[in-house]
């Protein structure tokens, strides 16, 4: 039988990893076996769990967003596309960059965010 005062897994049962960089803000990107957790430094918690890198980023983008201010519509949809490709492009950079330092001229075959 379970222990009833026990919750989540336990310290140390899994190996994380952390992707933090300017462009992300106030967040970052901690990745465990199972997910990608976005987690907000001022508020010291995870505020979403995403099966993908892509949703992570694209969930962050929408945090930055949020500003005590009206948008046209128009406006709102540029300014988001903007946030989102500078996290978009820094991620590629890095993926085709790792790729290049395993000496893998072609990348035809590596899997981009679309």
């Amino acid at each position: 039988m379970a222990n009833p005062n026990f919750k989540g897994r336990p310290v140390g049962s899994g190996k994380t990893t952390f992707i933090e960089d300017p462009l992300l803000g106030d967040f970052k990107i901690v990745i465990d076996e199972y997910s990608y957790n976005v987690f907000d430094i001022t508020k010291n918690k995870t505020i979403g769990f995403y099966s993908t890198l892509e949703q992570s980023v694209l969930a962050i983008a929408k945090k930055q967003m949020l500003q005590d201010r009206t948008y046209s519509l128009t406006e709102f949809a540029k300014e988001f596309k903007e946030t989102h490709l500078k996290l978009k492009e820094a991620i590629l950079k890095w993926v085709v960059q790792e790729h290049l330092n395993l000496g893998e001229e072609n990348l035809d075959n590596i899997d981009l965010p679309n």
